[in-house]
């Protein structure tokens, strides 16, 4: 059986659909499936996702492949053979004021399009496949909810001398908060900066390390205070140790897909403190620290509880690599595969 991927999220910086797009395929990869056979589409470095995938796509549907995979939203307008589309959110379509209205509006006109016409819509989990039933109208027996997942070889639980070494690099030696991803405005940074400033009254030590660009601009940066610590893009190999040498791993979101850098901490072992937004409750409410989503009292009050609560922070950190256990790419993949065959009828 012969699978196309759309391979456009691989071609320019790394992001969220990157990485699944990269753990699925050594996912599949990993179980070298029989009668399987999966063929990787990639454009040029340059060029337009939405051109690529209504022109190249739409001519490669034509190309015998019992079934096209397209990880971002978009698939061709008449494919010549069945689709799956990956749509990790809906947040355009629930809270377009956080994107850019470059971007926003082929997505918010696109994606209902393209999830109705789809044989079949993969979403990372139940409160997302349950948005996405109401917002764009795909029957439920349409989505198929395959959480993301981490790739364990490279995150996972660490030295005490690497967390040490961490600080020291990273924080000037001084404990340290860590919040990672893409910063932008949606992430709650302005939450995690007002809640640092409440806990540094006690513990005046305390720094804030910022991982990651962001295409959007977060006014709260423009003029950052000392204790934020930018370093910009960290390479994956050096995460493990960012997250395992944090006193606590931040996740403020108001809104996420899956939260991939909140699943690598948790691999690591590091007590993360996340917002109460669905999917943070549906995937890892038990192995976190959650507070009220958009309440920066509540976010420094839950932080507070992991610094001083030492018992609460150890169970914080023994949760989190048992629950990040449950997520494997070859689990994903072994989803995907399974759909796959569905729709192809073989």
């Amino acid at each position: 059986m012969r699978i196309a991927v759309d391979g456009k999220a691989l071609v320019g910086p790394a992001g969220g659909v990157a990485r699944y797009v990269e753990g699925l395929l050594a996912g599949i990869e990993s179980l070298a499936p029989e009668r399987f056979s999966i063929e990787l589409l990639r454009p040029g470095k340059n060029g337009s996702t939405l051109l690529w995938t209504l022109w190249n796509l739409q001519r490669a549907s034509g190309e015998g492949f019992h079934v096209l995979h397209c990880p971002f939203y978009y698939t061709p307008l008449a494919p010549r053979c069945p689709v799956t589309v990956a749509i990790h959110d809906v947040l355009p379509l629930e809270h377009p004021e956080w994107f850019a209205r470059s971007t926003l509006s082929p997505i918010r006109h696109l994606m209902p399009i393209t999830a109705r016409r789809a044989n079949a819509v993969v979403t990372d989990a139940e409160c997302i496949a349950q948005a996405i039933e109401e917002l764009c109208h795909v029957p439920r027996q349409n989505i198929r909810v395959i959480p993301h997942a981490v790739d364990h070889e490279q995150f996972h639980l660490q030295p005490m001398a690497v967390s040490t070494e961490a600080r020291r690099r990273w924080a000037g030696g001084h404990p340290y908060l860590l919040q990672g991803g893409a910063l932008e405005p949606r992430r709650g940074i302005d939450l995690s900066l007002v809640a640092m400033m409440e806990l540094r009254r006690r513990r005046p030590e305390l720094v804030l390390v910022l991982v990651g660009g962001g295409r959007a601009p977060v006014p709260e940066l423009d003029a950052p205070p000392p204790w934020v610590v930018r370093p910009g893009f960290v390479p994956d190999e050096e995460l493990p140790a960012l997250y395992a040498g944090a006193e606590a791993v931040l996740s403020p979101s108001r809104g996420e897909g899956f939260d991939l850098p909140l699943l690598e901490a948790l691999a690591c072992g590091a007590a993360v403190v996340a917002s109460d937004i669905p999917v943070h409750v549906e995937h890892f409410g038990p192995a976190v620290e959650l507070f009220a989503s958009g309440d920066a009292e509540d976010l420094a009050g839950a932080v507070e509880t992991v610094l001083s609560d030492s018992e609460r922070a150890r169970e914080l950190r023994e949760a989190a690599p048992r629950l990040a256990a449950r997520f494997t790419w070859e689990r994903s993949a072994a989803a995907h595969l399974e759909l796959w065959r569905e729709i192809a009828g073989r």
